[in-house]
């Protein structure tokens, strides 16, 4: 990267990012946000006919850094750019493109709270992927390489059968294409990155103990997982409730039906406070819904723009 303000392409990004230490950095900064050290910018939209605008970040003080993520949606297709900030010397640090900064933050995270929720737990062997788009194979990888995985299966209409064999023989396990019953029986990680509106799995399948994490969709008018879901696991991790509140629609849908209250849903700033546990019996079944939020965005870009700079953090 030259001196300077400068761009980093997707290309660049997909390079310089590596799934381990950005799960270490998202650690950090959710241990900053709990202590305020750390401030989140909820999503903010606007559309016109087919286009619609975004608009998310965040601040890490602790680190003095500081990104607003923009993107556009059209026929549901995606594009995402970032810019990034120093707060210490109150200067713009970088633009990056942020399609594949996008990819690796989403399954950073869930490998972050995967770790979390599974710690003191029998080892994970089995996962089940509802996607097989690219998040669905991003997410089975980094869960691949952070778990003993014996078996992977992904629930997709139009899966690459070919892909998923492939697969499996790099990373070392049983993968293969499955009907979704099949897939979620007996899986102890459940991965829904569909982007269906409509709940994608019967939350009766879910073994005692299993941890899903759901991030197909960050609209309140879609859900990926039932009310049986919900009601089996009795309570709901977000991110950060001002979000999560109002878009997730997982959080929104189970509230409207009566099947959680306010208080049965614990973000990541609570759980951070150890003002509630990551789960409270090894029975517990674990719910995680993910949106995105612009904190995410601002250590991706950071570690990003760190590592094309040589530079590690302190």
């Amino acid at each position: 990267m030259s001196q300077g303000l400068s761009l980093i392409t997707d290309a660049e990004v997909g390079t310089l990012l590596q799934h381990g230490p950005l799960v270490d950095a998202l650690d950090a900064a959710f241990a900053d946000l709990a202590q305020g050290e750390a401030a989140v910018q909820a999503r903010h939209r606007i559309d016109c006919g087919p286009a619609k605008l975004s608009n998310m970040g965040g601040i890490w003080q602790a680190r003095h850094a500081a990104a607003v993520k923009s993107y556009i949606t059209v026929d549901g297709q995606f594009s995402f750019l970032v810019n990034l900030f120093d707060t210490a010397q109150r200067k713009p640090l970088a633009v990056l493109e942020a399609n594949e900064l996008t990819r690796f933050r989403t399954a950073a995270l869930t490998r972050l709270v995967a770790r979390k929720a599974t710690t003191g737990m029998a080892a994970p062997r089995k996962l089940a992927v509802f996607g097989a788009g690219l998040q669905g194979r991003t997410q089975a990888e980094v869960l691949c390489e952070e778990f003993d995985l014996q078996q992977v299966c992904f629930v997709d209409p139009v899966g690459d059968a070919a892909w998923v064999q492939a697969f499996g023989q790099r990373m070392g396990v049983d993968a293969q294409l499955c009907m979704p019953q099949a897939a979620v029986t007996d899986a102890d990680l459940v991965v829904t990155a569909s982007r269906s509106k409509k709940p994608v799995l019967d939350g009766e399948w879910l073994k005692p103990g299993a941890v899903v994490v759901a991030m197909g969709t960050s609209l309140p008018n879609g859900s990926e997982l039932d009310n049986a879901t919900f009601r089996r696991a009795g309570r709901l991790l977000v991110e950060w409730k001002p979000q999560s509140l109002v878009e997730a629609g997982e959080v929104v849908q189970a509230l409207s039906a009566g099947v959680l209250s306010e208080a049965d849903v614990v973000d990541l700033p609570q759980l951070y406070r150890n003002e509630a546990p990551w789960r409270r019996s090894a029975q517990d079944i674990v719910v995680f819904k993910s949106v995105g939020i612009g904190l995410t965005d601002v250590v991706a870009a950071y570690s990003a723009w760190q590592a094309a700079c040589g530079r590690t953090s302190a």
